[in-house]
């Protein structure tokens, strides 16, 4: 920069200063007014929106293709799934039936509850969507297994299953079906579970043995909460409600061992409503956790790096001054802020405090042998250019993200460049005052910090210092290949979040990451299906005529034989009532039955197993009173009998299945694959884990080369969201470093000194990426938020290095014993202290910010203290100091 350029804003500078402290009382007052208006503005106007989805602009292709979708199928988005596991399907179909009818009564919290699996249309028809070889041989297995379940609807108790195992007993065993034996087995093992305080009720649709019939463990369905994105959690309250439902039905281990139909039960939540409450929730735990730290780490490196209580007091007033500020402008010129922008405060106090340790070590260095008003308006003469340009190259910077197609970056810029400017004028007006205000402190020409900053040799060894650098450099360039971007948002969230281990399970069951695409009609739809259906990386595609089963008329003639054979076995009873003594007496004989079957009877190892048993339990009741032993019948009975009815009932209504088309489905299935107006879905799964990045790639490119760019869902999302955020990160740095570079050339008039300036800022930006590949952190959607700051620190830390060497003509402090080598020490530490300890956050989006922010202020500190001043002694001449 010219010396009359800089001599002329020197002055102005000067002059504001010393106009400020003259009025000290004033200006302090003016301050304190507008830091208090400007906090209730923010708390009146501001406003969060949670919604990411949002971030990005909604003119994208692939955000307009999501948007069609969305508004032709809404009951996607933004939905909480619910899963519920159980040891026995019995449980897991009653607790689905149970909690899901319950949370559809609380149209407070949710407006929709979809869960085919309770319905009764599905309850009836099951059977037609089993293959025919299927059907035929569970036909065939029920049927025989007409006598005992007729036998057994008669009484359906305790009684009447000690009278059927009577029979069995007694019976002809050599001729006894083999497939009766695990029945057998799976009694003697409730029995003694029972004993053992186990009171799970057995399962009687497991014991049917056919595998067709039989229901998994597992359930899952869906609910559409009602979201408020102005909350910062917004699905917390139907969370809350889904959870608080389930305890009131008496599911989950907090009920008690005792509770046998409920404590058994797992009710887990997933789905994006869960996974943002989760992300969101261990994003505000971390910064909580990280708070406390950063408090007292920014606390401890200010004290020893400004070495006075009043230039720390006066640098957090400043810093807070500002940032009320700021946020003010964001509440005003933006209004509603997204988990992107809303990150400008991170910003705004790592720059913020940068200015303000500059101004506070400089002042500290020209105290000697002035009077404090004196060194003031020296600090702010000889560093007020040089904060000057560093706001104004920043500003540029975070400008530059404005005509990106990142809204949530675009906002952050708007943001964090004003807040820039803000800084600057408080740094050069409310400091100053506040330095005039408090105590004077003492001037420290040199530090232990100064002394260590000497010994790099970097201005002794300039030469050796390049070569190293140039070295690194190539060394680093190695790594740039292998650094990526990670697609999937779902890394960044905390791994041990219950939706995220939810989900997991999930996938290991099935594809969650399925692409959709609307087709206008069934003859369209059918055509792209058989196209998809040959690529190699698509495993199926479900379209909405593969929701009626096939054969339907063979399938009704097998379900007719069926229930013809069952005739009215299907009626339960009432089960007769339990007598302590009456059933010790029926155990007695029904132990000596067991053990009297002949030896070589195929069911013998199963009647010794539960002969041993039901003596273990007639010892039991023999040692109880009466009452006691009544109530331990009654609840032995319930154990083993409980889900019965309920498995005859579900049987029962199977064997009421009709014929019937689409149209004939439930409407909440129905539209969740045809659209009002007619259009198709499709719902294509990979053949590959999307859990690779590059299977991801493939995948989408693959399905789009036959839908074209209408197709949608997560793995296209991720995709185009990946690419629309890292070239935005392109744009904007292309922009900023083409801006900043000629801004650069305008002042310093001198190709050579930007390009001496900006070498090492490219140097720690090549050694940043190389840490992060050997670490094995690669770029996310939370960790490039990272890069504008250290862009940031990095220049304005080069711009004090460049000022005070070129000034340094008749100053006996030499570069890396000077107040700006310790403020650029300093400050970059003071940014770890705050930021760097989020590498601790359970979010591992949250983490990997903080990883890469330690990263490259690191990289990005041994560049500008060592790197650069070997280059401005090789290759640029000091011009003198201001006076």
């Amino acid at each position: 920069m010219t010396s009359r350029f800089e001599s002329h804003a020197a002055a102005f500078i000067e002059s504001v200063v010393a106009h400020c402290i003259r009025r000290r009382w004033l200006v302090l007052g003016a301050f304190c007014l507008l830091a208090v208006l400007a906090a209730r503005l923010t708390a009146s106007n501001i406003a969060i929106n949670t919604d990411t989805t949002d971030m990005l602009s909604a003119e994208l292709p692939w955000r307009v293709a999501y948007t069609g979708y969305q508004r032709a199928f809404p009951y996607f988005s933004d939905s909480l799934v619910v899963v519920i596991d159980a040891p026995t399907p019995d449980l897991a179909d009653a607790a689905t039936r149970r909690l899901s009818r319950a949370l559809a009564s609380d149209t407070t919290h949710f407006e929709e509850v979809f869960a085919p699996q309770a319905d009764r249309f599905f309850r009836e028809h099951q059977f037609l969507y089993l293959d025919t070889a299927a059907l035929e041989r569970l036909t065939s297995d029920l049927a025989g297994a007409q006598a005992l379940l007729g036998r057994l609807a008669e009484d359906p108790g305790l009684n009447g299953l000690l009278a059927l195992l009577e029979d069995i007993a007694t019976a002809d065993t050599a001729a006894a079906p083999a497939r009766l034996a695990p029945v057998l087995e799976t009694i003697a093992g409730t029995i003694d579970a029972f004993r053992d305080g186990d009171t799970t009720p057995m399962s009687w649709q497991n014991l049917l043995g056919s595998e067709s019939l039989e229901a998994p463990t597992r359930a899952v369905f869906t609910v559409k909460p009602r979201i408020d994105f102005n909350s910062l959690l917004p699905a917390e309250s139907a969370i809350n409600a889904v959870r608080e439902t389930a305890r009131e039905l008496g599911y989950g281990p907090e009920n008690g061992p005792g509770n046998g139909l409920g404590s058994a039960v797992t009710i887990r939540l997933t789905g994006a409503a869960a996974l943002g409450y989760d992300e969101l929730y261990s994003v505000m735990h971390g910064a909580e956790r990280a708070a406390l730290l950063a408090f007292v780490m920014v606390a401890a490196c200010l004290v020893v790096g400004l070495g006075s209580l009043s230039l720390v007091l006066a640098t957090l007033v400043t810093l807070v001054v500002g940032l009320l500020l700021t946020a003010c402008f964001a509440a005003l010129a933006v209004g509603t802020l997204n988990m992107i922008s809303i990150a400008f405060a991170v910003l705004y106090v790592g720059l913020g405090v940068d200015f303000a340790i500059h101004v506070c070590l400089r002042y500290r260095e020209l105290s000697a042998g002035r009077a404090k008003r004196d060194a003031i308006l020296a600090t702010a003469r000889h560093i007020g250019v040089s904060l000057s340009l560093c706001a104004l190259t920043t500003a540029i910077g975070f400008l530059a993200f404005l005509p990106t197609s990142y809204r949530g970056v675009a906002e952050l810029g708007k943001i964090a460049g004003a807040g820039i400017l803000i800084g600057l004028v408080v740094s050069l007006t409310l400091l100053p005052v506040l330095l005039e205000i408090l105590p004077a402190v003492r001037a420290r020409h040199t530090a232990r910090t100064a002394r260590l900053l000497e010994r790099t040799g970097a201005q002794r060894h300039p030469g050796r210092v390049i070569t190293l650098a140039l070295l690194a450099a190539a060394l680093a360039s190695i790594a740039i290949p292998h650094a990526r971007f990670d697609h999937n948002p779902l890394h960044l969230n905390d791994p041990d979040a219950e939706s995220v281990r939810t989900l997991a399970d999930l996938a290991a069951e099935q594809s969650i990451y399925n692409i959709d695409v609307v087709e206008p009609d069934a003859a369209s739809a059918a055509r792209t299906a058989r196209k998809l259906e040959r690529l190699p990386s698509v495993a199926s595609v479900t379209q909405p005529t593969d929701l009626v089963p096939d054969d339907q008329d063979e399938k009704l003639a097998l379900i007719e034989n069926l229930a013809f054979t069952l005739g009215g076995a299907l009626a339960a009873g009432t089960a007769s009532p339990l007598v302590p003594t009456d059933v010790e007496a029926r155990l007695a004989t029904l132990v000596t039955k067991l053990r009297a079957a002949r030896p070589d009877a195929p069911l013998r190892p199963a009647f010794d197993r539960l002969a041993a048993s039901f003596a273990r339990l007639r010892e039991d009741l023999a040692t109880l009173p009466p009452a006691a032993a009544r109530e331990r019948l009654a609840a032995l009975q319930n154990t083993l009998m409980a889900y019965f009815p309920s498995m005859l009932e579900r049987l029962d209504d199977a064997l009421a299945a009709t014929a019937f088309t689409f149209e004939d489905l439930p409407e909440a299935l129905r539209r969740r694959w045809v659209s009002a107006d007619g259009r198709q879905r499709l719902e294509i799964a990979p053949s590959e884990d999307l859990d690779d990045n590059d299977a991801v790639e493939r995948f989408v490119s693959d399905v789009r080369a036959v839908t074209g760019p209408g197709a949608t869902g997560t793995p296209i999302i991720n995709i185009e969201a990946s690419r629309a955020v890292t070239q935005a990160f392109y744009q904007a740095f292309a922009t900023a470093g083409v801006c900043i570079t000629l801004l650069l050339l305008v002042i310093l008039r001198s190709a050579r000194e930007v390009m001496v300036l900006l070498a090492p800022l490219l140097l720690a930006g090549l050694l940043t990426t190389a840490v992060s590949v050997a670490l094995g952190v690669p770029f996310n959607f939370a960790n490039i938020i990272a890069l504008p700051l250290l862009m940031g620190i990095g220049v304005d830390s080069a711009l004090h290095i460049l000022h005070r060497y070129k000034t340094t003509g008749r100053d006996d402090v030499s570069l890396l014993a000077s107040s700006s080598a310790r403020a650029v020490l300093f400050s970059a530490l003071t940014t770890t202290a705050s930021f760097g300890n989020l590498a601790t956050s359970p979010h591992a989006g949250t983490a990997s910010m903080g990883v890469m922010l330690t990263v490259g202020l690191a990289m990005t500190l041994v560049c500008t203290l060592v790197v650069l001043p070997a280059l401005l002694r090789r290759y640029v001449q000091p011009t003198g100091s201001l006076t």
